[in-house]
């Protein structure tokens, strides 16, 4: 009998399994992936929500998990999968956030330039050297990574409108906020996994799991990912790092994290792959004392506080005479002053506009999702909705 790590998870009220000396484990056990513990999943949203102080560790694992749960259900369906692709998936699904900044999305493309899937690529890379990882495994595993392999199911349950990810992220950061929309039903979605000429599909069976689930996207979309005060930290947490390398590129010597200096003094991805939160945290609660520009001691004094900036929404037409207004109050723009497009972020609510949709199997045919319904509910929740908010401080009336 194989022996397996049993790793209990509260979201799921369950063990998740991890085979012992398999190549999941030596994953899991690695630098790059253990790194993930000290990165939080919805970066600085415990701001607003103080239970979400969950990572993209637990993140990580319980896509694993979703994804194998899945592949469960299709062989029970009679589809088949070898199991050089089956841990090709499972593998994709425990190193797909490999790439995030500290702060996940609130610091993407701000430390480094690239973004986090990018940077996922060249951590798996770094990865494939620690534990020796066979080559056939890896080149699979980046084909799914980038949507390349020649079956599309293998990604589209990684990187999808409904993959493992996604149902991952919406039952985990709904059980750590509180908030009770998003406590979809995992499971009766996940039994309606079906294979069509190697795409994913949906069985119909499922069809009221499936909308509760384009719902809760939507309600999680405004209700956490978009909350202002959120929004605003992220600006606060950029614009901090932005005043940092700006500083450093003119010859500052700062007392910060050492790390965290090298990393955007020499754009360092050796570096990169050493930060966390805490590197980032702890030189803001320094600087926020200790630094001698007055910008930097600000932003970071305002972090520390929680004196953060305000959210408005506005309308495009407004955001000169905004901006305007803050450099008459003393403020220089550059630092102070910020723009957030909803329709230029990480997180979405669904839209069938899009290329990539949700599929469902029906006595018809294939449909999608929101054409299928019985009320046009999914069709109004699944509308372009583009809000642009500026983020000001509070001086500013």
């Amino acid at each position: 009998m194989k022996k397996h790590k049993l790793l209990m998870d509260p979201v799921y009220d369950e063990f998740i399994l991890i085979e012992r000396a398999s190549v999941l484990e030596k994953i899991l056990d690695s630098y790059y992936l253990q790194r993930l513990r000290y990165i939080k999943q919805l970066g600085p949203c415990h701001y607003v929500y103080p239970g979400a102080e969950h990572t993209r560790f637990q993140h990580s694992i319980g896509v694993m998990w979703l994804a194998k749960k899945t592949l469960n259900f299709l062989k029970m369906e009679g589809y088949s999968v070898d199991e050089e692709l089956e841990l090709s998936i499972l593998t994709a699904a425990l190193v797909h956030d490999l790439g995030h900044s500290p702060f996940s999305h609130a610091l993407e493309g701000v430390i480094l330039p690239q973004k986090h899937e990018i940077l996922t690529l060249r951590a798996f890379e770094y990865l494939k050297e620690e534990i020796k990882l066979d080559s056939r495994i890896y080149d699979t595993t980046v084909k799914i990574l980038t949507k390349t392999h020649p079956f599309p199911f293998a990604y589209q349950l990684v990187s999808s409108q409904l993959d493992c990810d996604r149902l991952d992220y919406l039952r985990r950061d709904a059980f750590y906020t509180g908030v009770s929309f998003g406590k979809i039903d995992v499971n009766r979605i996940l039994v309606s996994a079906l294979i069509e000429n190697n795409e994913l599909v949906w069985s119909y069976k499922g069809f009221n799991a499936l909308e509760a689930y384009v719902m809760s996207r939507y309600q999680m979309y405004w209700a956490v990912y978009f909350h202002k005060v959120n929004l605003s930290v992220q600006v606060l947490m950029k614009k901090i790092v932005e005043r940092l390398k700006e500083l450093i590129e003119s010859g500052e010597n700062l007392e910060i994290d050492g790390t965290l200096y090298k990393t955007l003094k020499e754009k360092s991805l050796e570096y990169f792959f050493r930060l966390t939160d805490s590197n980032v945290i702890s030189s803001v609660y320094s600087l926020s004392y200790e630094s001698k520009d007055k910008i930097l001691r600000d932003l970071c004094n305002r972090l520390v506080k929680r004196n953060f900036f305000k959210t408005v929404e506005v309308k495009p037409s407004e955001v000169l005479e905004l901006r305007e207004k803050v450099e008459k109050a003393g403020f220089d723009a550059k630092y102070y002053f910020d723009i957030v497009e909803t329709s230029k972020v990480a997180y979405s609510y669904y839209s069938p506009s899009e290329a990539e949709i949700i599929k469902v199997k029906t006595p018809d045919g294939i449909e999608e999702l929101s054409s299928v319904a019985p009320t046009d509910a999914l069709k109004t929740l699944s509308r372009k909705v583009s809000k642009v908010y500026a983020v000001v401080p509070e001086e500013v009336s």
